[in-house]
């Protein structure tokens, strides 16, 4: 008994004295609206970012892919709710508050910063697991669309972030809330990680040469791989060994990623899946609004899950230095 009761007061001991993360707040320790783990997954939102010039309406993601362990920009997460079969494009759609390109989004601000800035709440578990939890507010769409985002992150899992969906009281009853991972280019991500094999974009789309996007496909929740926790877990990743090394515009950073090969990922805990869950990427030739080719063929550009609409459905999205093999994919899966 005296044993049970020393082993209890050691592990409670333990966690309590549990080293915290180093998190990044924004109003905190960063004047940005950013948050994030440092040396996990960082993301911001306008005019917070990792490059100059990133469109406005989306969720800018962040991870240490450059050497030295710096950050760059991996991609963006968008919101495109849709009404009656009318999609709404929060990067696209012009606000209704200042006429320009991108819906807005805001954090609630939180008085303790005293800098306007949300720096989110954070809490920790008996366990010693840290979660931080900041509310995003979205403009409505003009589809009638006004939804509101809950991102927490915990610290036992830096490399992702998990998206919470609610409806505003004012909102038009949605089909859906896509959540869509919109800029799979940058990466020039061409591997689709599937339960029994790995789609490469390249057939998947093999005659597709134009400008535009190529249509979207979708594959069902009986393709989907399950990783070791019961989790649906679809991952992409680039087929190049070193993506650095490829310049897609000679003696320019545009579209530039000097980056490490990472795999990024859609992720539905287990518990939260639905019949209809089913994961679709879309593929671009060429880079977004120009005529240039992209380097080495067709790849997908929009990469998310999707279920019809439900008050309060998560996803997680993750960006991490390890294979998809390494994230509990099926072996099987590890040969294209």
């Amino acid at each position: 008994m005296i044993g049970r009761w020393l082993f209890i007061s050691v592990l409670t001991w333990c966690l309590a004295d549990a080293p915290a993360a180093d998190w990044i707040r924004a109003g905190l320790n960063t004047n940005r609206p950013m948050w994030g783990v440092r040396g996990g997954l960082i993301w911001a939102i306008h005019p917070g970012g990792f490059r100059p010039g990133e469109p406005r309406g989306l969720i800018r993601l962040g991870y240490p892919v450059l050497p030295g362990g710096r950050y760059d920009l991996v991609n963006f997460i968008a919101v495109e709710p849709v009404v009656k079969g009318r999609k709404g494009f929060s990067e696209l759609e012009r606000s209704k508050l200042d006429k320009v390109a991108g819906k807005r989004i805001w954090a609630e601000r939180d008085e303790t910063t005293g800098r306007g800035f949300s720096a989110g709440r954070l809490s920790r578990s008996a366990s010693g697991v840290e979660t931080l939890e900041v509310t995003l507010q979205v403009e409505a769409f003009d589809n009638g669309a006004h939804v509101l985002l809950e991102v927490r992150q915990h610290s036992n899992r830096p490399d992702e972030i998990e998206l919470t969906v609610h409806i505003e009281p004012d909102s038009a009853i949605l089909d859906y809330c896509i959540l869509t991972a919109t800029m799979g280019n940058l990466a020039r991500t061409r591997q689709l990680w599937l339960k029994e094999r790995v789609v490469s974009s390249l057939k998947l789309y093999p005659n597709h040469k134009d400008t535009g996007f190529a249509p979207h496909t979708e594959f069902p929740l009986r393709q989907l791989p399950r990783a070791a926790d019961g989790s649906v877990l679809v991952a992409i990743t680039t087929d190049e060994a070193d993506p650095a090394a490829v310049h897609p515009f000679p003696n320019s950073r545009l579209w530039y990623y000097g980056g490490q090969k990472v795999t990024q990922y859609w992720r539905k805990a287990p518990g939260t899946c639905r019949d209809d869950l089913h994961a679709a990427v879309n593929a671009r030739y060429t880079y977004w609004q120009m005529r240039r080719a992209i380097p080495g063929g067709v790849a997908f550009e929009n990469f998310e899950l999707r279920e019809r609409f439900h008050e309060g459905q998560q996803f997680i999205f993750g960006i991490t230095s390890k294979t998809p093999a390494e994230l509990g994919l099926p072996d099987k899966s590890a040969k294209p």
